[in-house]
């Protein structure tokens, strides 16, 4: 299952922008075979290094019981005020988390890549599906792209432009020209891009919020140049000033202004003016956006409103397509429901990490101490305090490696969302607060549940056979 996790992710990610047959996993052997022999030497290879200082003692030495390791003062002891404020307990545990580093460092990764994992799982699916937000409510503001026909008697597109300022339900609508051209830099083409050529910036205000994703800072809008969308400039490694080369009927080089925050496609956004002055062509206006009249259209009403306009429009001389945003939005969401069964097998995967690192790790721990802690038993301790002084420890080894997790998740999330990113489509690049909070709570949850669980093998442990053993 954990092995199809990430072609399931890659898949439907391409899902968003084409249409491709079900997944179907094949077997590969040598795939197969690799993975298979990898996991076999790390697990043998950890046997291995942990028994190669026993295998090459002597069997006398063996034989004798084991000489325990040497005690030697922590870096806490040199803090002074803070060392004498601690009581007898909490020394033992400071000294006991810090002489162990092997299995220090062991239970914080551990943990640490379960809290990642989950910090991951909850960023995926905020990343991918925040996108449908930003770029359906906030960046794109109308509802509907009419294409125009190329042959369109002037009459004709009077009586397009006649019949939008009649209807009711339609609150505003732009004419604009719309172009599909290919990009290029020193370094790489992209093809698909969609010029849009205004008359000025306040035209288009009112249909697409021009914006910068990392700052507040407005958008410059250029008399000479273009705003190209921010995935387009990452895919041809351009930045503001220098020059975008354009494929259409010519071929130009055009400076870049500025870069605008866009999630699904590539636009580059220039005055009618300027297309017309470096083209050296008309700019006809061949799409027409639409937004609908929020008096006149309701959540219910919207679907008929759409059809009754749609119907109207395409019956109409020079109307080509009839595109309404919602429903780009529904094919989108559609694709990407799977990515809700991704998220739960991560945190799944994180879970089990969790209770084996955290599980194996304190009952080594018990086993390694079981002298120590009949001791205590004898001395007076209860089950109660016996455990919670085992607890403090993973207490604290959890504490290290949720915070070691939550930097982990970090590079890890924006790893993954490049990963499964395609070149027509920018995921969110940043997991939200709530993706490291429910990492954080979920990691303590598992570590309870592992807490519970050895507390009942302490509760087990026999003081005097326990007294007994030469070890």
């Amino acid at each position: 299952m954990a092995g199809k996790l990430i072609p399931l992710v890659i898949a439907n990610a391409f899902n968003i922008m084409y249409v491709m047959p079900p997944l179907e996993f094949m077997f590969q052997p040598f795939v197969s075979i690799t993975a298979v022999l990898a996991a076999v030497l790390c697990t043998t290879g950890a046997a291995l290094w942990a028994c190669g200082s026993t295998l090459a003692a002597a069997p006398a030495a063996l034989m004798r019981p084991k000489a325990p390791r040497a005690g030697k003062r922590v870096f806490l002891e040199h803090i002074g005020p803070l060392w004498r404020s601690l009581n007898f307990t909490w020394k033992v545990t400071m000294r006991n988390l810090l002489r162990y580093k092997r299995r220090f460092w062991m239970t914080v990764i551990g943990i640490g890549g379960c809290t990642a994992l989950i910090v991951t799982g909850f960023g995926l699916h905020n990343s991918i599906f925040e996108i449908l937000d930003k770029q359906f409510d906030e960046i794109l503001l109308y509802d509907v792209a009419v294409g125009m026909e190329e042959e369109i008697a002037d009459s004709a597109r009077q009586d397009v432009y006649q019949y939008l300022d009649d209807t009711s339900e339609i609150e505003r609508w732009l004419a604009c020209h719309n172009e599909m051209v290919d990009s290029s830099s020193e370094t790489a083409v992209e093809n698909g891009v969609t010029i849009v050529a205004v008359n000025d910036r306040e035209e288009l205000e009112a249909f697409v919020d021009l914006r910068h994703r990392l700052d507040p800072d407005e958008i410059i809008w250029p008399d000479e140049g273009v705003i190209i969308t921010e995935k387009l400039s990452e895919l041809l490694d351009l930045k503001i000033g220098e020059d975008i080369t354009l494929d259409g009927d010519s071929r130009v080089d055009v400076p870049i202004i500025d870069i605008t925050e866009n999630y699904t496609q590539h636009y580059i956004y220039m005055t009618k003016e300027y297309y017309e002055t470096v083209f050296e062509t008309e700019a006809d206006n061949n799409v027409v956006f639409l937004a609908y009249s929020d008096e006149e259209t309701g959540a219910s009403t919207e679907d008929e409103i759409s059809q009754k306009i749609s119907t109207t429009m395409m019956e109409m001389e020079g109307v080509a397509t009839f595109s309404r945003i919602a429903s780009l939005r529904e094919t989108f969401t559609e694709s990407m429901v799977s990515i809700d069964y991704a998220v739960v097998i991560v945190i799944v995967a994180a879970a089990v990490l969790a209770f084996v690192v955290l599980y194996n790790l304190t009952n080594i721990n018990i086993t390694e101490r079981t002298r120590e802690l009949a001791t205590l038993k004898v001395l007076g301790f209860y089950d109660v305090e016996t455990s919670a002084y085992v607890y403090r420890e993973n207490i604290f080894l959890t504490i290290f490696g949720i915070l070691m997790g939550l930097v982990m998740g970090r590079f890890l999330h924006s790893w993954l969302i490049l990963t499964v990113e395609v070149n027509q489509v920018m995921f969110g690049r940043t997991a939200p607060m709530y993706a490291y909070v429910y990492a954080a709570v979920l990691t303590v949850l598992f570590s309870a549940i592992v807490n519970v669980v050895a507390h009942y093998k302490l509760k087990k442990v026999d003081m005097v056979e326990s007294l007994k053993t030469v070890e």
